[in-house]
């Protein structure tokens, strides 16, 4: 199949294929209209993916240097204000190093290109660290096992580690990534990272790309786990169901609910460069 000249993988895409191959083909080779939304009840929805897009701006805007008292004057949302005190009790701003707000790297790999926009970057050149942030405006506490298979957790540091690798010193172990949950501030999930990492998800990742690149239209299969058609907006074209996924439904899992709502902000224009 073949894939749009400027098309880049990125860990949304990537996701989305090992979810569903078929939604990765009605998404980003078809570029399907999505039919049917995503969850029941449809205003708590596009409230959730609205604060959530409103807080990384707020953290974007605060790494560029805006006034503190010109950033809060925006916030007219409890939740959000909340979220908002919680950030700054991390005092992430006061940590030595360079920060790098919402900046997007690509790498050519694969054949391909690789992308990845991170939320924060600190780089520390005294001791030689890079520490990668993510914001998950989840409404469920982290979900550690959940992280530790997400392709995010591995594409993210990966392009990063390629993009230092020709500095003089550097080694893959001077890498970490954080995931911090503003509804859970004080359950950060740290992963380290190392050389061997590194090599398993170079590996990996090729293996992927190039599994993708190389399958004509029959080989974007349907998943075989249908709890992830809850809250897929493809369901009808694939006769999964038309009936949204319940926000409020107690039996559906938290990694479930978190990964159907985690917003691609690949696709947004928050401090793009």
């Amino acid at each position: 199949m073949q894939l749009p000249d400027h098309f880049a993988f990125s860990q949304h895409n990537l996701q989305d294929y090992v979810d569903c191959p078929r939604r990765f083909y009605l998404r980003y080779l078809l570029r399907q209209d999505w039919p049917a939304v995503e969850s029941q009840p449809i205003q708590e929805q596009e409230r959730l993916i609205e604060l959530g897009q409103r807080f990384h701006l707020l953290v974007q805007q605060y790494f560029a240097g805006l006034p503190l008292s010109a950033l809060e004057a925006t916030i007219d949302e409890p939740e959000l204000l909340t979220w908002w005190q919680a950030f700054l009790a991390l005092g992430l701003q006061n940590l030595p190093g360079i920060k790098k707000s919402e900046i997007q790297y690509a790498i050519p790999f694969a054949g391909s290109r690789l992308l990845a926009k991170y939320d924060l970057i600190v780089a520390n050149p005294a001791e030689k660290s890079y520490t990668i942030y993510d914001w998950k405006t989840s409404q469920h506490p982290p979900q550690e096992k959940w992280l530790t298979g997400r392709l995010q957790t591995r594409v993210y540091p990966f392009v990063l580690s390629t993009l230092q690798a020709t500095q003089p010193g550097f080694t893959p172990e001077q890498i970490k990534m954080i995931y911090w949950y503003p509804a859970a501030p004080d359950q950060l999930v740290e992963f380290a990272y190392s050389q061997q990492k590194f090599a398993a998800d170079e590996h990996s990742l090729a293996q992927l790309i190039h599994e993708i690149r190389a399958l004509d239209e029959s080989g974007f299969s349907l998943t075989e786990d249908e709890r992830k058609c809850k809250f897929c907006r493809y369901r009808s074209l694939c006769n999964r169901g038309t009936l949204a996924g319940n926000l409020l439904d107690q039996s559906v899992s938290a990694e479930d609910l978190d990964a159907a709502f985690e917003i691609d902000f690949d696709q947004l224009d928050i401090g793009q460069e």
